[in-house]
C-alpha cells in the first residue's frame, strides 16, 4: 500500500524520482557540514598544536637561559676559588723562598703561576666556550683527561670525607669532656660517671 500525493494521478509513480532527489540533496548538504565541521576541528587543532610548540619552545628557552646563567655563577665562583688558592700556594711560596727550601718554594710558584692562569681562563670564557674546551682537551688527550678527572674526583671524595671528619670531631668534643664535680674522692666521681649505679 503506498501514499499518494495530492493531484497525482498515477498512483505515486512520480514521486519516487523527486524523494530520491530530495534524499540525494539532504544527503549532499549533510555531507558537507560535516566536511566543514571535520576542517574547522583539523584547523583548530592544528592551531592548538602550534601554541602549544610555541610555548613549549619558550619555556625550554627559558629553562636554558635558567641553566646557563647557573653554570656562569658556577664558573665565576670556581675561578675566585682558583685563585684564592693560587694566592695562598704563592704566600707558602714566598715564606718557603726566605727558608732553605728554595727548590720547594719553585715548585709552588709554578703551580700558583699555572693555577692562577687557569683561574684567568675560567673568567674571561664563557661557558660555552670552556666546554668547548675540555671536549677538545678530552678528545686530543684522552688519558691526561681522564687521569685529570680521577684526580678531581680523588680530591673532591679526600675533601668530602676531611670535612665528615671534621664536624664529627666538633659534634664529639662537648660530650667527651666530664663535668663530674672535682671533690677528690674516685669513688663519688664513679657514681657521678655512672648515674649512681
Amino acid at each position: 500500500m503506498t501514499i499518494d500525493q495530492p493531484g497525482s494521478t498515477n498512483g505515486g509513480a512520480g514521486s519516487e524520482p523527486s524523494l530520491q532527489s530530495q534524499a540525494k540533496q539532504d544527503l549532499h548538504n549533510v555531507t558537507d557540514a560535516a566536511k566543514k565541521d571535520l576542517d574547522a576541528v583539523g584547523q583548530r587543532a592544528a592551531d592548538d598544536v602550534r601554541e602549544l610548540g610555541h610555548q613549549a619552545g619558550e619555556k625550554a628557552a627559558e629553562v636554558a637561559d635558567k641553566a646557563k646563567s647557573f653554570a656562569a655563577d658556577q664558573k665565576d665562583l670556581a675561578a675566585s676559588q682558583i685563585n684564592g688558592v693560587a694566592a695562598a700556594i704563592t704566600k707558602v711560596a714566598d715564606e718557603l723562598a726566605s727558608t732553605d727550601q728554595a727548590a720547594v718554594a719553585k715548585y709552588a710558584r709554578d703551580l700558583a703561576s699555572g693555577l692562577s692562569g687557569m683561574g684567568k681562563k675560567i673568567e674571561s670564557n664563557d661557558v660555552d666556550d670552556l666546554m668547548g674546551m675540555a671536549q677538545d682537551f678530552g678528545r686530543s688527550q684522552p688519558v691526561a683527561f681522564l687521569g685529570a678527572a680521577a684526580l678531581a674526583g680523588f680530591v673532591a671524595s679526600r675533601f668530602a670525607l676531611a670535612s665528615a671528619h671534621r664536624r664529627d670531631n666538633k659534634s664529639e668534643q662537648p660530650v667527651s669532656r666530664s663535668t663530674a664535680p672535682s671533690s677528690g674522692n674516685s669513688a663519688d666521681q664513679q657514681d657521678y660517671k655512672t648515674g649512681g649505679l
